[in-house]
C-alpha cells in the first residue's frame, strides 16, 4: 500500500497537459464614419491610384487604419483606401458651415441740418442738407427734386 505522499508524487508525474487552444484575435467590428469634404478620392492603396470618389455626407465602414489612411473594403475584396483625415464621427458632423452672406444695410440718408446760406429765396430754403451714397451733398427743393452742390 502506498503512502499518501507517494500517491501525490505518482499522480503529479502522470499529469498530462492538454495543448492550449490557439488564441484567435477578435475580429474588429467596422466603425461607421462620414465623409467630411466635398469630394474624397477612393484609392487602390494608401497614396495609390484614384479608383473612385465619394461625396460629403456619405457613410463608410472603416475596417482598418494605417497612419492617415483608412481601408473601407471587406477582407477578400479589392482594397479601397481613403484619407482618414477627411472622415468624421457622429450625426451631422459632415455638414459644411456656410458663411453668412454679407448684407449691405440700406441706410437712410445722413442729414446734416444747417441753415441755407442764401436766405429764403434759395430753392433749398428748408435748410436740410443730405449726403448721398457717393458723398455728394444735396437738398430737396420745394418741387421734390434733388439739388446737388450745396
Amino acid at each position: 500500500m502506498c503512502s499518501p505522499s507517494a500517491y501525490q508524487q505518482t499522480t503529479s508525474n502522470t499529469l498530462v497537459s492538454a495543448p492550449l487552444p490557439a488564441i484567435q484575435p477578435a475580429p474588429t467590428l467596422p466603425i461607421d464614419q462620414f465623409v467630411n469634404v466635398d469630394k474624397l478620392n477612393l484609392r487602390s492603396q494608401p497614396g495609390g491610384q484614384v479608383i473612385s470618389t465619394l461625396k460629403r455626407g456619405e457613410k463608410v465602414q472603416v475596417y482598418e487604419k494605417k497612419n492617415d489612411w483608412a481601408r473601407i473594403s471587406l477582407d477578400g475584396q479589392p482594397p479601397k483606401w481613403l484619407s482618414s483625415k477627411s472622415l468624421c464621427d457622429g450625426a451631422n458632423c459632415y455638414a459644411a458651415s456656410k458663411p453668412e452672406p454679407v448684407r449691405q444695410a440700406r441706410c437712410a440718408p445722413l442729414t446734416v441740418p444747417r441753415q441755407a446760406p442764401y436766405g429764403s429765396s434759395c430753392p433749398c430754403s428748408s435748410g436740410t442738407v443730405y449726403i448721398g451714397p457717393r458723398g455728394g451733398r444735396y437738398c430737396i427743393t420745394s418741387g421734390g427734386n434733388k439739388r446737388y452742390g450745396i
